[in-house]
């Protein structure tokens, strides 16, 4: 069985690889894959705690985003580095 870690970069790593790291061209694909796993994940809990997760949702979401912004912008030139 795979790490936690693993399991991520493997779906991660699928999922790149599957849309030749355009994720836009595939958004509905991975839209509902990515629906799927988090309802079967949601279907483990009891429903008090399965609603406090899905209200949690949106502000976990709104951190990722935000956070991958910050990845995925260039880093700034530092003019005194030789290129």
């Amino acid at each position: 069985m795979l790490s936690d870690r693993d399991l991520f970069d493997s779906i991660t790593n699928t999922a790149l690889e599957g849309c030749d790291v355009n994720v836009s061209t595939r958004q509905n694909a991975i839209w509902n894959a990515a629906c799927v796993l988090m309802a079967d994940v949601l279907r483990s809990y009891d429903p008090f705690t399965r609603e406090r997760l899905l209200r949690g949702l949106e502000a976990e979401m709104r951190e990722s985003i935000a956070h991958l912004d910050e990845l995925l912008r260039p880093p700034p030139r530092n003019p005194f580095k030789p290129k």
